[in-house]
């Protein structure tokens, strides 16, 4: 196994007395023991997965979701982390997702989200884009002759992998912010995710042929649901991941944080540096640890959202929907 460097510390004790202290070691993979510890189930359990696949590195392609996860192999997969684990396990991630809900409980033709803007140049939202993609690819929107059917889609039953394929149009971005990184609270969901998103989709939807003159789009629920990718890409230098031990975690201090010693000290306990690259250097070394997507459960959420289209609008669909 890949052990982190080991290191020895003198209590008090022997150090008064010139005794040596026994010598600590810790390896990345006691971290899902520590998390057991902490109580992070879902959090040891994604980490155990990572470390008993083979080797294995998710093609890019499939990180930027241009690959259909219906096409990765189960061991490229964790699809059932429970979506109400993220308001159980964290203080961090009920209030964006109320706050987002309250967004979009009532829409009428505007919304950042999903509905057209009010910018006098590109008018329809990019939430809105992609849910018109999605919709001509199952035959209820005409981009050539300016037509939505008259349809009705429940897609409530389908999982968070064949939404992706289906009716996904939007998502919210949690942890990912620099500020959010530094402060957000070291919990069972940051164990477990880190930074990830919330991928919004529609689960019932209705095309109107005619809606007082125009074409109209109306969702009466969506479904939320995590998507994921468990893996240590290092974008802009080696991530650091906290400092551990078998006990658990600490956050360097604002010292620390820039510095990065190679452990850290505190209340007589020894915590080691933990990046990217210690898991990185573990799977070249040993040829274990295989990254996945992760999915969640979907939660669905009762909503009303009226968007009405006009000519104007499929044209500047059929502009830009190359882009999507």
């Amino acid at each position: 196994m890949f052990i982190a460097p080991i290191l020895s510390r003198l209590s008090p004790a022997s150090e008064a007395a010139g005794k040596e202290a026994a010598v600590e070691t810790f390896k990345i993979t006691d971290i899902p023991q520590a998390m057991d510890t902490l109580g992070w189930s879902e959090g040891a359990r994604v980490m155990r997965k990572w470390f008993d696949n083979p080797a294995y590195e998710l093609p890019m392609d499939v990180k930027r979701g241009n690959v259909s996860p219906s096409n990765l192999a189960p061991a490229q997969l964790l699809t059932d982390i429970p979506f109400d684990w993220l308001f159980s396990s964290s203080t961090r991630v009920q209030s964006h997702v109320e706050e987002l809900i309250s967004t979009l409980s009532n829409v009428t033709e505007f919304n950042a989200t999903v509905g057209r803007l009010k910018s006098p140049f590109d008018q329809l939202s990019r939430g809105l884009m992609l849910l018109m993609t999605r919709l001509q690819r199952i035959g209820h929107l005409n981009e050539k002759t300016y037509t939505l059917q008259n349809a009705y889609e429940d897609f409530s039953n389908l999982s968070a992998i064949q939404l992706e394929d289906t009716s996904q149009f939007n998502l919210m971005r949690i942890g990912a912010s620099t500020w959010e990184k530094a402060t957000d609270a070291l919990d069972d969901v940051y164990g477990a995710l880190g930074s990830f998103a919330i991928k919004i989709a529609a689960t019932k939807i209705r095309t109107i042929a005619n809606d007082h003159g125009f074409p109209a789009i109306e969702i009466e629920e969506v479904g939320l649901y995590v998507r994921d990718t468990y893996d240590f890409l290092n974008t802009d230098g080696d991530q650091l991941l906290g400092y551990w031990n078998k006990q658990g975690v600490i956050r360097p201090g604002p010292i620390d944080y820039f510095a990065e010693p190679d452990f850290i000290d505190k209340s007589d306990l020894r915590y080691f540096k933990v990046t990217n690259d210690s898991f990185n250097n573990y799977r070249k070394r040993w040829n274990k640890g295989g990254d996945f997507l992760v999915f969640s459960t979907v939660k669905h959420y009762p909503v009303s959202i009226v968007v009405h289209l006009s000519n104007t609008d499929f044209e500047e669909f059929k502009a830009r929907a190359s882009s999507i």
